[in-house]
C-alpha cells in the first residue's frame, strides 16, 4: 500500500503530538494560578466530552455509510473518496486511542490540583515547593488542553468532509 500525502500528514501529526506531550514546558507565559488550572481542567472535561458526544459515533457511523456506498461512486472517482475516508478513519481513530488518556490524565490532574490545594491549606507544603508541583500539574493540564483543541479543530473539519461526500454520494445514487 503507497502512502498518500494525507497519511504522511496524519502520521506526522501524531508525532507531533507525541513529541509535545513529552515536554515539561507550558505553553503559558503567564503562571496560572491554582484555581485558574482548575477552572481550565473543568472547561476541558466539558470540552471533552462535547467531542465524545458530537462527533465520536457520528462520524464513525457516517464512516460506514459512505464506506459502503463506495458501488454507485464511478471508479474514476473512487480514489477521491477513499482518501477522505481513509482520512476521516485515522483521525477519528487517533480520537478513540487518546480518549482513555485524556480522560485519565483529567482524572489524575484534578485530583492532584486538589490534593495541592490541601496540602497548601495545611501548610504542608512550602510556596517554592507548592510551585514546583503546580508547574508540572501546568504542563500536563496544557498538553491535555491542546489535544483538545487539536481535536475539535480535526474532527469538525472530517465532520464537514463526511457531510460533503455523502451529499455526493446521495447524488452519484441517485442517477
Amino acid at each position: 500500500m503507497t502512502s498518500s500525502p494525507k497519511h504522511i500528514i496524519v502520521a506526522l501529526t501524531v508525532l507531533l503530538l507525541a513529541l509535545c506531550s513529552c515536554g515539561s514546558k507550558t505553553v503559558n507565559h503567564a503562571k496560572p494560578s491554582l484555581p485558574q488550572l482548575q477552572d481550565q481542567l473543568a472547561k476541558d472535561s466539558v470540552a471533552l466530552l462535547d467531542l465524545q458526544n458530537r462527533y465520536q459515533d457520528r462520524l464513525g457511523a457516517d464512516f460506514r455509510w459512505c464506506d459502503s456506498m463506495l458501488q454507485f461512486v464511478p471508479e474514476t472517482e473512487i480514489e477521491r473518496y477513499f482518501e477522505t475516508l481513509d482520512l476521516a478513519q485515522a483521525y477519528l481513530s487517533q480520537f478513540n486511542e487518546l480518549l482513555p488518556v485524556m480522560q485519565r490524565d483529567l482524572s489524575y490532574t484534578r485530583t492532584q490540583l486538589a490534593n495541592l490545594q490541601n496540602d497548601l491549606d495545611t501548610h504542608y507544603l512550602s510556596d517554592s515547593l507548592f510551585q514546583v508541583y503546580l508547574k508540572d500539574e501546568t504542563a500536563v493540564a496544557d498538553t491535555l488542553h491542546h489535544r483538545i483543541l487539536y481535536f475539535q479543530d480535526r474532527l469538525s473539519h472530517q465532520d464537514q468532509e463526511l457531510q460533503t461526500l455523502k451529499k455526493n454520494i446521495r447524488k452519484v445514487a441517485s442517477r
